[in-house]
């Protein structure tokens, strides 16, 4: 099995497309902006085209162009070493107008490795085939329908035209794992509101969604009952809290984003909300929070076979799950440092014990002084 190791752009351009798919597969990467579709499959047969997903699919949104902005030299030497490995004829990265100016290095620098497409500022860009449509000609479309074996028909997807569509962030965790050697044990995502300043973070998976808003400023308590947090963003979603204060949500490998709006008011009442980009840019919480619930498994997926048990002590990005050969599964990693608690229901409960939201906070207000 390949290892989860640092590489050269040389030595991933020389791994196998089956060792790659293994990397991808054991460093747990998914569609880190929709439904979580586990992306080595994506990869395991070939195809001529790579649809880079650059477009912010809900309104506030900022990672893809963070993204993008920070990591620069990393995705074009993803995008060469793609085409190396997995045989890539074209890359096209899909960009809304309305961005155009935070991807002007790319278009400046493309010289034929990729193209840069323009394309209408609707938020159902978001959606693999509208994608498809508004880049290439008619004769690359998704088709409608997909004639099987038996006589069947399927609705078509993107594989059926020649194309494997990515988001920012999964071919970024792509990136990680063929050139870092590190997993998927966090989320680029933020916390935004009608009356909360936007804040973007690097949250370790798992994290309690009421301790974030804490670190973001909110007053819980005071706020208790009167607030809904939502999973994604006005459009796209899932109710995380439907009452502040009564349970709590998650971090998950698909969350973009913990919207907080007035209980009782549905999301799309916010489809024109306006956010700004925090001067301090993505604030890392890794080992700054008081415990995670760290999955094993997700949608789509078969969970992985736990390697820690109960009272273990973990590192952060530590491998604690061992994927099954069944159906779709994926390596799972510790998001945190601390003590296992607990390992039921494909989650690994970990306690980090010494952190506290009080400390993440002023830690966070730290960094961004520096």
């Amino acid at each position: 099995m390949a290892e989860m190791k640092k590489r050269t752009l040389d030595e991933v351009k020389a791994l196998s497309r089956e060792d790659a798919v293994e990397i991808i597969r054991q460093a747990g990467v998914v569609g880190a902006g929709g439904g979580g579709f586990p992306t080595y499959f994506k990869y395991k047969k070939p195809m001529p085209r790579l649809v880079v997903n650059c477009t912010e699919s809900e309104p506030g949104y900022w990672a893809d162009k963070l993204i993008h902005r920070e990591y620069f030299d990393e995705f074009l030497q993803l995008y060469e070493a793609m085409k190396a490995v997995f045989g890539i004829e074209r890359i096209v990265m899909g960009v809304h107008y309305k961005d155009e100016e935070w991807f002007e290095r790319y278009k400046e620098s493309a010289d034929g490795l990729y193209d840069v497409a323009l394309i209408p500022n609707k938020y159902s860009m978001g959606e693999e085939k509208t994608l498809i449509k508004n880049i290439f000609e008619k004769d690359l479309w998704v088709p409608r329908r997909v004639e099987m074996p038996d006589g069947s028909k399927r609705p078509g997807i993107p594989p059926d035209a020649g194309h494997v569509v990515n988001n920012s962030e999964t071919l970024f965790n792509i990136y990680r794992a063929l050139f870092l050697g590190e997993p998927v044990a966090s989320k680029i995502m933020q916390v935004f509101g009608p009356d909360i300043k936007l804040k973007m973070y690097r949250a370790p998976l798992g994290a309690s969604a009421t301790e974030l808003l804490e670190i973001s400023g909110v007053d819980v308590e005071a706020e208790a009952g009167k607030l809904s947090v939502i999973d994604g963003g006005p459009y796209l979603n899932e109710m995380g809290i439907e009452s502040l204060g009564e349970g709590d949500a998650f971090v998950r490998r698909t969350t973009n984003g913990f919207l907080v709006i007035p209980k009782g008011v549905a999301s799309k009442e916010f489809a024109d909300i306006k956010t700004e980009l925090p001067e301090e840019g993505i604030v890392s919480l890794i080992d700054k929070v008081s415990g995670v619930n760290a999955p094993l498994g997700g949608r789509f997926l078969n969970p992985a076979t736990p390697l820690v048990e109960e009272g273990d002590e973990v590192e952060f990005a530590q491998k604690i799950g061992e994927p099954v050969d069944e159906g779709f599964s994926i390596g799972a990693w510790s998001s945190a440092t601390g003590t296992v608690t607990s390992v039921k229901d494909e989650i690994v409960a970990i306690d980090c014990g010494r952190r506290t939201a009080e400390r993440a906070e002023a830690e966070a207000e730290a960094e961004a002084r520096r």
